[in-house]
């Protein structure tokens, strides 16, 4: 029988032992290449995270930002002894949204107006923003680390861009501010400065938009008396009644509501004023029902002599090719359920002044 050298059984063995070590070895390295390509996406799914978190902070200040300019605005009016009215200035906002979402490293890329009191005031602010933080990708020749940040939101070119986030923001007047005998107080007292004006209104995120969109074509005037000039396109017959209201009943109102770009309505033909009672959506103080109630009998008693062909105040309406002349309680017709304070005409007078029809 032939027998194998020693050293060829050994060369075997030590053949067979080198494709064990190599196939080690290769998985070894797999495995250390696996490893490090799922730390690296965890950690690329991790900076993603911290910049769409990124992103949400600076949509949050942005949006809150936005409206704090409507507050400094009608604390300015609260503090001169206006009845203020926040209501959406659109540059002023995206100003003041655009440098908050830069200081958070984020970019505005639009910005809407909206409230519940059709459209009037805008008091609803929500902005949208991308993050201006963003990955250079990995290069191939290894001269950029992915880790590398380098984008300043305006160019971006090549980059992977991540973190896009939107926020809503809401400012509101506290209660406890109105008239009393045609004086505008606060909690019983005048109201001194801008400082102490910024306490009474709240401002804060919600999570969903105004049902109407802002109409920046609705004329809003502050304060106890509103000459025609800034109630917009007033008809003759209308600023004439206006001014004969302010003569008789002066500061009887807090502000005034004139145009609107609004086809089916009085206010669209420059023939109707809303006289606030209350802040929007809000309601009268007895005080202010009371005076609302004085100056409406006395537009039906002298609706010929200015022109007077329709008013709806609180739920009510009168219209003087149908209804009689006489106390507003008892020749007013119910007008019906229409959603909000301001629809149902709670917060203010409603008077149309011109010829028919009554829109």
């Amino acid at each position: 029988m032939r027998r194998t050298s020693p050293r060829t059984d050994r060369g075997r063995l030590l053949q067979g032992r080198r494709d064990d070590g190599q196939a080690s070895i290769l998985l070894i390295f797999g495995m250390v290449i696996a490893l490090l390509s799922l730390t690296v996406l965890f950690v690329r799914v991790g900076a993603a995270n911290d910049q769409r978190s990124q992103a949400q902070t600076a949509a949050d200040a942005a949006a809150l930002a936005a409206v704090g300019a409507l507050r400094d605005h009608a604390a300015r009016q609260l503090a001169d002894g206006v009845f203020p009215m926040p209501r959406y200035d659109e540059e002023i906002a995206r100003d003041r949204a655009e440098a908050y979402a830069r200081e958070n490293g984020a970019v505005l890329t639009d910005i809407q107006a909206s409230d519940n009191v059709m459209g009037r005031s805008g008091n609803i602010v929500r902005v949208e923003v991308r993050g201006a933080l963003c990955q250079k990708e990995l290069e191939p020749d290894g001269s950029r680390d992915w880790n590398d940040i380098v984008c300043d939101g305006e160019d971006d070119s090549g980059s992977t861009a991540v973190g896009n986030a939107s926020a809503i923001a809401i400012i509101e007047m506290g209660s406890g501010c109105g008239r009393q005998d045609m004086e505008l107080t606060c909690d019983g007292a005048s109201v001194d400065d801008v400082d102490q004006a910024s306490g009474y209104f709240d401002v804060y995120l919600i999570d969903r938009v105004g049902e109407y969109a802002f109409d920046p074509n609705s004329v809003f005037g502050g304060g106890a008396i509103v000459d025609c000039a800034d109630l917009g396109r007033l008809d003759p017959a209308m600023c004439a009644t206006h001014k004969v209201l302010n003569d008789e009943f002066p500061g009887f109102y807090i502000s005034a509501g004139g145009y609107r770009d609004e086809g089916t309505s009085d206010h669209g033909y420059g023939q109707a004023v809303d006289y606030m009672m209350a802040d929007l959506g809000g309601v009268p103080t007895p005080e202010m029902d009371a005076t609302a109630l004085q100056v409406i009998d006395f537009l039906i008693q002298n609706h010929r002599e200015l022109e007077v062909k329709g008013i709806i105040y609180n739920y009510r309406i009168w219209n003087p090719a149908k209804d009689a002349v006489g106390p507003w309680s008892s020749v007013s017709r119910p007008a019906g359920e229409r959603g909000s304070n301001t629809q149902n005409h709670v917060d203010h007078v409603h008077l149309s002044v011109g010829p028919p029809p009554f829109r």
